[in-house]
C-alpha cells in the first residue's frame, strides 16, 4: 500500500540547507527502517482560488488532492479529495500552474492528475477516487499513453 506524506514548511531564509537537511534526515529514517520510498521537496504545490464575492474567502488546494479538473464555460470546476471548487480560469491558465510532471490534459475540457488514473478504457479515462469517465481526445490518446508509462 502506497501512502503520501506531505509536510508544509514555510521558510523565509537559507530554503536550500533546509532542503537538504531536511531531505538528509528523512533519508537516512527511510534507510533505518528498510523502506523503500523516495523523498521529494517541491515548492509552490498549491491552487490558489481568488474569492468571487465579499463573504467568500481565499482558498488554497493542495495540488496532490487534485483529481481533475473540468472547463465550464468561463470557469474551472476543480474536483479534489476536499470537494469540487470552482474558479473564474481557463484551462490553459490552470496548465501554466499545475506540475506537468503530474498533470495532463486529455481533452480540451479536461486536465487529469496522471497518479489519480485508475484505467484507460474505450477512450475513456476511469479514476480511483472518482465515479466520473473522463473522455480522451483522439490527439491526446499518444501523449497520455506515454505519461502513464
Amino acid at each position: 500500500m502506497k501512502k503520501r506524506i506531505v509536510f508544509d514548511i514555510y521558510s523565509d531564509e537559507n530554503y536550500e540547507d533546509l532542503e537538504n537537511s531536511l531531505q538528509e534526515i528523512v533519508s537516512d529514517y527511510l534507510t533505518s527502517k528498510q523502506i523503500k520510498a523516495t523523498c521529494q521537496v517541491r515548492e509552490n504545490r498549491y491552487i490558489t482560488i481568488p474569492p468571487h464575492r465579499k463573504k467568500e474567502v481565499l482558498t488554497k488546494i493542495l495540488q496532490d488532492d487534485v483529481y481533475f479538473l473540468e472547463k465550464s464555460r468561463h470557469k474551472v470546476n476543480i474536483y479534489t479529495s476536499i470537494g469540487i471548487y470552482t474558479m473564474y480560469s481557463s484551462l490553459k491558465q490552470m496548465e501554466e500552474i499545475l506540475d506537468p510532471e503530474v498533470f495532463i490534459r486529455v481533452h480540451q475540457g479536461y486536465i487529469v492528475n496522471i497518479n489519480e488514473v485508475a484505467a484507460f478504457v474505450n477512450k475513456q479515462l476511469l479514476l480511483c477516487n472518482c465515479e466520473k469517465a473522463i473522455p480522451v481526445s483522439r490527439r491526446n490518446i499518444v501523449k497520455l499513453k506515454r505519461a502513464l508509462e
